[in-house]
């Protein structure tokens, strides 16, 4: 079953003047694959909220972290700081910078759709006799 993402994107609208522009990217349909593409930490952010919880986009997830990153939320019993979810929010001094990194998202949503599918197909076959 190939492997498919849709990825919903939002961002501020462009006003002169502006001191900040929000992209939101959200995972709007994944199929062969978790929608929760998006890595985050927990507390690491310098100013955390009201509510004592500061959670921090990191990366993109990877094949691997797929595997063994926990989805929505992280498992700190494990000392795991780490989780993936469906939608970030980011915010930017400039559009440019905004759309920099839109592009380095949408760029990096293609590598993990096409390793995946690639993983899909184990073409190499090595068979190693032991006695």
């Amino acid at each position: 079953m190939a492997v498919t993402l849709k990825v919903k994107y939002s961002r501020s609208e462009i006003v002169s003047g502006l001191q900040s522009y929000d992209l939101k990217a959200e995972v709007t349909e994944a199929s062969g694959v978790s929608d929760k593409i998006f890595v985050m930490q927990r507390g690491v952010d310098p100013y955390p909220s009201e509510i004592g919880v500061s959670d921090v986009f990191v990366c993109l997830a990877d094949p691997v972290d797929l595997e063994e990153i926990p989805a929505d939320s992280p498992n700190l019993g494990e000392e795991m700081p780490y989780f993936r979810v469906d939608t970030i929010t980011l915010r930017f001094r400039s559009m440019d910078i905004l759309e920099e990194v839109k592009t380095l998202l949408n760029a990096d949503i293609v590598a993990l759709v096409n390793a995946l599918n690639i993983a899909d197909t184990l073409d190499v076959t090595e068979e190693i006799d032991y006695a």
